[in-house]
């Protein structure tokens, strides 16, 4: 009796040996799950029995319990393995992860120029871990700016990736060509009741206006004119980027008779009653017209700035066109020749005002770059 109850016993033992050398997986899970992109969750296991136990991916070889964090960018399958004397055992666990959706902002200023003008991509992206502009541009960081200089119209694609994949977006910068001109008075100097004949020609244009009561011409053509006083025409050729304006001016003098009394004429004073024999008539605006016609005005045909629209320490291209000046000035620039450019940074937003003055009288003209953060 007691052989066989010591036997009893002895196999007892054995079996709870064996069932605690057998690896059981208590538990395993991961949370919180599913997670967004970028977040961290907990994988938690408490296992028995084992010689070892190991995680994958990445954890390797682990404590019988224990919680560890994980950040993984996609969904994935992470599987505990428990090594025994007496087997192997394992179990998986997949924790979700849900994509943050890529979010793309890109913009063009402006995205309509003129052939030599430059323009500024804009662009601000969340949720992805690279950026890429094409056309050159290469690889960006998720925010900022970058001027261009495209010559002809163009297609910029912004492509940005995370781990669940790409997004593009894209913007089209519009380039005209640049606007022509060519506006001229003929004859330039008539007395009262003659005609001038206005002509012209223009190209890159989307629309050809002309003032004085005149309104819409064709690209090219010619007018017949017949001002009473001295006029000037100014014909304003337009696209959907740019503008571009010719003057021409045309003078109109007095026919005065033969004899009139202390008025210039041919740049000589005669005194009151004096009558001259150089010529039967004269032109003139009595009592001194300067050898027979009135000072001009200055005519500021241009002033413009491109883009009008810049972030700070960004280029801006300042250009002008003057007639009838003698002197020409630019604020904050100096002295500057009838017809030019100039490449402006400013840090904020600035008003250039151009002064164009002869030895009759003065013009003047402004134009603001608005400079924004």
């Amino acid at each position: 009796m007691k052989k066989m109850l010591f036997g009893l016993f002895a196999i007892i033992g054995l079996t709870f040996s064996c069932m605690y050398l057998i690896p059981g997986i208590v538990t395993f899970d991961a949370a919180p799950n599913p997670v967004s992109a970028g977040s961290s969750a907990n994988l938690l296991w408490n296992v028995t029995g084992v010689n070892s136990v190991t995680i994958s991916p990445g954890l390797g070889v682990v404590p019988a319990a224990g919680t560890v964090a994980v950040k993984p960018n996609i969904t994935t399958a992470y599987t505990i393995t428990a090594n025994g004397a007496f087997g192997t055992v394992s179990k998986s666990v997949v924790l979700v992860v849900i994509p943050v959706p890529i979010q793309i902002s890109l913009t063009s200023n402006p995205s309509v120029l003129q052939s030599g003008s430059p323009a500024t991509l804009q662009w601000n992206v969340t949720g992805a871990d690279a950026v890429t502009i094409d056309q050159g541009v290469g690889n960006v960081p998720v925010g900022g700016t970058k001027v261009i200089n495209p010559t002809q119209t163009t297609t910029y694609t912004l492509t940005a990736r995370n781990a669940s994949g790409s997004v593009d977006r894209s913007v089209i910068v519009t380039v005209n060509p640049p606007i022509n001109a060519n506006f001229t008075a003929n004859p330039t100097t008539i007395t009262v009741g003659q005609a001038v004949t206005l002509s012209w020609n223009v190209t890159g244009a989307d629309t050809v206006t002309m003032d004085q009561g005149i309104g819409t011409v064709p690209a090219s053509g010619s007018r017949t004119v017949t001002p009473n006083a001295t006029t000037s025409y100014t014909l304003t050729a337009a696209s959907s980027c740019c503008i571009l304006s010719k003057a021409a001016v045309v003078t109109v003098g007095t026919i005065y008779p033969y004899g009139y009394n202390n008025y210039w004429y041919n740049n000589i004073m005669g005194p009151p009653n004096d009558y001259y024999g150089y010529s039967p008539y004269g032109y003139g605006y009595p009592p001194y017209g300067g050898g027979g016609y009135q000072g001009l005005t200055p005519f500021i045909e241009i002033l413009d700035v491109v883009p009008f629209q810049v972030h700070a320490g960004q280029p801006s291209l300042l250009h002008w066109n003057v007639v009838g000046a003698s002197t020409i000035t630019v604020t904050g620039i100096g002295n500057v020749p009838a017809n030019g450019s100039q490449v402006v940074a400013p840090a904020t937003t600035t008003t250039y005002t151009l002064t164009a003055s002869n030895a009759y009288t003065a013009s003047t003209k402004s134009v603001t770059l608005q400079v924004v953060p």
